[in-house]
């Protein structure tokens, strides 16, 4: 059961990470904006989202979950609203950085993905899996409900009327005031897995600088795409809605890809996995760039969701399978603080590539180059992993 809650919050929360995508143009046109300025309202709502986690972590970590998801849940909905009535710039960012990011969603992300390693110790990865699987989810479903409302009532409804309804999630919480199990004897150092970065020949403190740097460079290549697809397509000649259904077909496909992939780290490991996600993902970014024809891009959009679905939650299981357990919440929540960053990047980069070239082909391309550094960092982990484990002795 609190799988299923913790999969049907981030379904129905993360969605605003995905309502102001839709209406981007609409958006835009209203006040005269650039595609950079609107497009960094999601940058600002991700970098809210990463600094909070971090407190929403710890805060987790000490008193449970169900508190700080139902604070998650209020503030997202009173974000959403305020920005259905937002006249200014500064009103609109206020709206998605502190309301919807900085102490919305850091609630909900961080804090149920630590909650939920602590509940399996067996299929870990395929647990953390479907509770990720939310975020895509939340995309295929609410970006063409997104669409639809948007271009029949105006992206100002849209915005309010989805406001009011996560407000009806809070009774949802009530399952999550019950501690996983043992959790007393989890958090004492004395549980630590025998399997632990030091392992690694590095401290803990490293490696989660070390996941920090890679995971800004999966996330830059991640949010080019994501935040600036629809419009992409729209760009090519297509309507808002295959670009809707674009970006809605990679976000479905990410979610048989969240399940696919944790259920292969519980069998080659969450750095390999990672490695093998993050280069996949390279890949299909890539693509974008030589694709003209809408049947290309809906395939290059399967692709891309295959590929990328599991790459966040991979490092949420390298942490909990390479750190002790004390203190996950707060360092899970520091690393994707960096996530964050580079989903905000990102998307401020393919904003400012758009307006500097007219289109998004370099923006793409430099999505590949922030790939590669993370595929070095990741490499050069896997190698100490592998080096790092036990050779069979001589007969």
């Amino acid at each position: 059961m609190v799988v299923f809650v913790s999969f049907a919050i981030i379904a129905m929360c993360a969605s605003s990470y995905y309502i102001t995508i839709v209406s981007l143009k609409s958006i835009s046109a209203e006040f005269g904006w650039p595609r950079s300025f609107t497009s960094s309202a999601y940058s600002i709502l991700f970098l809210g989202m990463g600094v909070g986690g971090i407190f929403m972590g710890w805060w987790s970590d000490r008193i449970g979950v169900a508190l700080p998801a139902a604070v998650g849940i209020v503030m997202t909905a009173i974000g959403t609203i305020v920005a259905s009535t937002s006249q200014s710039f500064v009103t609109f960012l206020i709206a998605h950085g502190i309301l919807m990011g900085l102490l919305g969603n850091s609630a909900l992300f961080v804090p149920l993905l630590a909650n939920i390693t602590h509940w399996f110790d067996r299929r870990r990865g395929l647990a953390v899996g479907i509770v990720a699987t939310g975020q895509g989810v939340a995309g295929a479903i609410w970006i063409p409900v997104f669409t639809q409302v948007t271009e029949a009532l105006g992206w100002r409804t849209t915005f309010l009327y989805y406001g009011a309804f996560l407000v009806c999630l809070l009774p949802a919480t009530l399952v999550l005031r019950r501690r996983p199990p043992g959790t007393a004897k989890v958090m004492t150092a004395s549980t630590v897995p025998i399997r632990t970065v030091h392992s690694l020949g590095m401290s803990p403190n490293l490696l989660v600088g070390l996941l920090s740097i890679a995971i800004v460079g999966c996330c830059v290549s991640m949010s080019i795409p994501t935040v600036h697809l629809v419009s992409h397509v729209t760009d090519l000649g297509f309507t808002r809605a295959q670009g809707a259904e674009v970006l809605a077909l990679a976000l479905a496909c990410s979610i048989v890809s969240r399940l696919a992939w944790g259920w292969i780290s519980d069998r080659i490991g969450g750095l390999l996995t990672l490695f093998t996600g993050s280069l996949l993902q390279a890949f299909a970014v890539f693509l974008f760039v030589l694709a003209q024809d809408i049947t290309q891009l809906y395939l290059i959009g399967i692709y891309f969701g295959l590929a990328f679905g599991g790459i966040v939650p991979a490092y949420t299981i390298i942490m909990r399978h390479l750190l002790p357990a004390t203190r996950i919440g707060m360092r899970i929540g520091i690393v994707l603080l960096f996530g964050t960053i580079g989903m905000a990047l990102g998307s401020w980069l393919g904003g400012q590539f758009f307006d500097l070239s007219g289109h998004y082909a370099d923006a793409f391309l430099t999505g590949v180059a922030a790939n590669i550094v993370n595929l070095v960092i990741i490499g050069f982990l896997n190698v100490r992993y592998w080096q790092s484990q036990p050779r069979p002795e001589p007969v």
